[in-house]
């Protein structure tokens, strides 16, 4: 059966507060925020009676809380409730006299644990849907996606974005790691995802700190004749923070890590792929131990490919990889970069074009191309 891996660095695929999204910051936004201060205020008074309650529900109502749809194009916020319920909204019954409407349950703060929480959605809808164009192009059936913020985010990406452009891989798995920008490595896959092994507790042998910048999850997916398939995302540490030969100890120490955890596959017998941004270009010092593993092959290194491997916007270096072990190396069919969602003034001369949707920077899908190969199995 013909099987599609890519692996691809979104460049930040995050979800942020809907009102700050608003044009400009806008008088809008400002009303909203005013009415959360408020409301925030108000339900921090020890009792609800009187005014007290009037404003609140006068406030809730303004948000269309006693709407039964759970987020109403012009709800910018929720109510957590943890224990005990601060409000309940009530639907009319035919043939009594009760009436339909928001009504108070909390008599005070002590009655209910709680707090509002700001709704968030993607950011930057146009980059968003230039990263679901790379995605819908390379058509994988198992992608690699690196700098997402959640698997929250994963999933709402995966069923609306990509669903938008009838391009959902159905299942996505996530976990955070240690980056504390929540930059993380997640999993889109047609086929299910059986298990995840995370290796964000690695430790240096000095156990003074983490390998892996964000994590090196090892993802089990399950092929439709039962086979199993094992992704190792990867994340290693970049080269623009900190200083160089601190980074690039850093970037050995995972490059070592990774190659270790190979050692209890066959990558002779099993289908093994190492995919993500590795931060370094092919011939780079700190990457060597896991770029000359015994049975694990760059894909853009077949004579499948053709033209330059370059990857980062700069044009100059590959830093995004999909290693196979040897069994897909045996069997791969093609090998391709997209490029099309990366922006540059130039394009290369006309070389490489951008998507037309891609119109600078900042709506750009990514400052990373994607990997891809389709193989035979």
């Amino acid at each position: 059966m013909p099987l599609r891996i890519a692996t691809f660095n979104a460049n930040n695929l995050f979800r942020r507060p809907k009102v700050f999204q608003l044009e400009g910051l806008s008088a809008q936004a400002a009303t909203v925020l005013g009415d959360l201060q408020t409301l925030e205020q108000l339900l921090a008074k020890a009792s609800y009676s009187g005014e007290t309650g009037s404003a609140i529900v006068a406030l809730l109502k303004k948000y269309d809380f006693d709407n039964t749809r759970i987020f109403p194009k012009d709800r910018w916020f929720q109510i957590n409730e943890v224990r005990g319920k601060l409000f309940r909204v009530k639907k009319a019954r035919a043939g009594t006299t009760s009436k339909a409407g928001l009504e108070l349950v909390a008599t005070g703060n002590s009655s209910w644990m709680g707090w509002i929480e700001l709704i968030r959605e993607n950011v930057n809808a146009v980059s968003t849907d230039n990263t679901a164009r790379v995605i819908q192009a390379i058509k994988a059936d198992i992608l690699c996606l690196v700098e997402v913020e959640d698997r929250h985010t994963l999933e709402r990406f995966d069923r609306l974005t990509l669903g938008k452009f009838k391009a959902s891989l159905g299942h996505n798995l996530l976990i955070d790691g240690n980056d504390s920008r929540g930059i993380d490595i997640g999993l889109l896959s047609r086929y299910p995802i059986r298990s995840v092994r995370s290796h964000i507790d690695d430790r240096t042998a000095t156990k003074k700190a983490a390998i892996f910048s964000r994590d090196c999850p090892e993802f089990e997916i399950e092929l439709p004749d039962g086979r199993t398939l094992w992704v190792l995302g990867n994340h290693f540490k970049s080269q623009g923070y900190g200083a160089p030969a601190a980074n690039d100890a850093k970037r050995l120490a995972q490059a070592k890590r990774v190659r270790e955890l190979l050692s209890r596959f066959d990558l002779t017998r099993d289908l093994v792929v190492v995919a993500g941004d590795l931060n370094g270009s092919p011939t780079s010092a700190p990457l060597k131990p896991l770029l000359t593993t015994p049975g694990l092959f760059d894909v853009l290194k077949s004579p499948l490919h053709n033209g330059p491997s370059w990857t980062y916007h700069d044009g100059r270096q590959q830093i995004d990889y999909l290693l196979v072990s040897q069994p897909l190396l045996d069997r791969i069919r093609t090998v391709g970069i997209e490029r099309r969602g990366l922006f540059h003034k130039t394009s290369f001369k006309g070389k490489f074009p951008h998507f037309p949707e891609v119109a600078d920077e900042v709506t750009q899908a990514s400052d990373h191309a994607a990997v891809w190969a389709e193989f035979d199995v």
